[in-house]
């Protein structure tokens, strides 16, 4: 499957010891049939595509949605809409010179950094630069698990005391759950892996496809970030995102802090 990875840039490195891959991969097989349904969506190649010249702004002429907003100037955007975001792909007909609707595949925004987070005690995600609201910051990028594979995982984490980064991405349509996306950065992963959670965060979750009918889980800003200021999302995700920690305490400290972090179960 073509994953435009000649176009895909991501020089960041972090401390951990894990692999550090430049977007979300497959879990190893483990012969079951939940993996082989998993493996041939990831294979899959989406086929829908425009036939736009130039940058694909009039989203009544472009079939993928015109969700990003290119009036910035400086900065490509994502309108917060409920629609879904489909990058054009190498299908396409237009530019991929000028074409604003090419974000996400082109891997992290430049200007971020990993440091230690003096709120969370732990490693943190912030930005050097300010950052528009709906401005991409970087994929949720990981192994991509079945949600045997996840269960198993969290329970070892449970176990052996160890940190959890799994987390689950549920789409829905008209109150049906449509399809869930699981990801765990731990073994391989990217500077997403580093933002911690807020019950105030000033960034937000959104499903993108480029090729593939497997999103990649995209964090943009929720509102202007101003230069260093640590990037935070809630575990939560409005409904879609949901991360599977067992009710421990949060450390946010913000206003609206529940005392908690989210908890979900996998179905």
């Amino acid at each position: 499957m073509n994953r435009s990875e000649v176009s895909l840039q991501d020089d960041y490195e972090h401390p951990d010891p894990l692999e550090y891959i430049l977007e979300s991969v497959l879990m190893p097989s483990d012969e079951s049939l939940e993996y082989k349904l998993l493996a041939d969506d990831y294979n899959s190649v989406l086929l829908n595509q425009c036939h736009c010249s130039g940058v694909c702004e009039d989203s009544k002429i472009c079939p993928h949605g015109g969700q990003y907003d290119c009036s910035d100037g400086n900065d490509v955007l994502l309108r917060k809409t409920s629609l879904p975001v489909l990058e054009c792909n190498d299908l396409c007909t237009c530019s991929r010179n000028t074409c604003c609707n090419r974000l996400a595949q082109y891997g992290p925004r430049k200007n971020l950094e990993i440091f230690d987070s003096p709120v969370f005690g732990s490693k943190g995600l912030r930005t050097t630069v300010g950052i528009s609201k709906g401005g991409y910051i970087c994929e949720y990028a990981g192994e991509l698990l079945t949600p045997s594979e996840a269960k198993k995982r969290l329970l070892y984490n449970e176990e052996n005391g160890l940190m959890n980064y799994i987390l689950v991405l549920n789409e829905y349509a008209s109150e049906k759950k449509q399809q869930v996306t699981i990801v765990d950065p731990s073994r391989r992963g990217n500077i997403g892996r580093y933002l911690n959670h807020s019950c105030e965060p000033n960034c937000y979750i959104a499903a993108v496809r480029i090729d593939c009918p497997i999103p990649k889980i995209g964090i943009f800003a929720a509102r202007d970030i101003l230069a260093q200021e640590e990037l935070c999302f809630h575990y939560g995700g409005e409904g879609q995102l949901d991360n599977l920690v067992d009710g421990k305490p949060c450390l946010c400290a913000s206003s609206k802090c529940t005392g908690f972090m989210p908890s979900t179960e996998i179905e």
